[in-house]
């Protein structure tokens, strides 16, 4: 199996976004690469720790999802359909015989199953990733800075709904869940959060600026979509990646 989670249906998200890369100057080679690299490994992330994160039926729920969506990586020969996935006049094929439903996995054998895929390797080459790399430099990001920026450029690329639906119980709650996906110390996480350089930089959506708990995961990833637009860019220097930023910046408060 390999590590590439990412549904095929996936072309365009709803904000008509072109998750894929293949339009404009996102069209280089790597970059559709980097984009599917980087969702599939937080699918799998949130895969693996899917029990520990719901339970009741919104595991069942999320869990059924996660199934349809990585059928291929479970060496499904065919995409499964479960009881009350479809409408009743649906539930006969063109012959008129009844369509064969599967039994959706048990959660926690799911998540094992998935902690068994073995990490797809990273595109070797990519605009996209060697801006994120250069920025992260120039700006002293944290190890995890740079994961949650990567992330949160992905989920705006193809739209949040494609994340399993992990409510935040409190103001803390995303921190713990965040440090589990990436594996990391929660201190680090509440470090970077506190700080909120990402946000005052114009990188992620200030979704919570008014400081209201975000209520779902996909709230915590999200990158604004000037970030979006210039971090697809070539850039022949660091100079003139950094003056793009402070473009971008003008042109997100002026927005405000």
């Amino acid at each position: 199996m390999t590590n590439d989670l990412i549904p095929g249906s996936a072309e365009r998200d709803a904000n008509g976004h072109d998750p894929c890369c293949r339009n404009g100057v996102a069209h280089a080679p790597g970059n559709a690469a980097f984009c599917r690299h980087h969702m599939s490994r937080l699918l799998h992330r949130i895969g693996v720790a899917l029990p520990r994160l719901l339970d009741g039926q919104d595991l069942i729920r999320e869990s059924r999802a996660i199934e349809q969506r990585c059928w291929r990586e479970f060496g499904y020969e065919k995409q499964p359909i479960f009881d009350g996935d479809l409408p009743a006049f649906l539930m006969v094929d063109g012959d008129g015989y009844p369509v064969a439903l599967s039994c959706p996995a048990d959660p926690e054998e799911l998540a094992s199953r998935l902690a068994a895929v073995e990490p797809s390797p990273p595109p070797a080459e990519s605009c996209i990733g060697t801006n994120l790399d250069t920025l992260a430099r120039l700006l002293n990001f944290t190890p995890f800075e740079s994961q949650w920026l990567r992330w949160s450029y992905c989920i705006r690329r193809f739209g949040g709904a494609i994340l399993p639906a992990i409510p935040l119980r409190d103001a803390t709650h995303d921190c713990n869940v965040l440090a589990l996906l990436c594996e990391i110390p929660v201190d680090a996480v509440r470090d970077a959060v506190a700080l909120r350089r990402l946000h005052a930089w114009g990188l992620l959506d200030r979704g919570d600026v008014d400081g209201s708990t975000p209520s779902l995961l996909s709230d915590c990833l999200l990158a604004t979509d000037q970030f979006v637009e210039w971090i697809e860019q070539p850039y022949a220097s660091d100079s003139e990646l950094l003056t793009a930023l402070c473009k971008a910046q003008v042109s997100l408060m002026a927005s405000r």
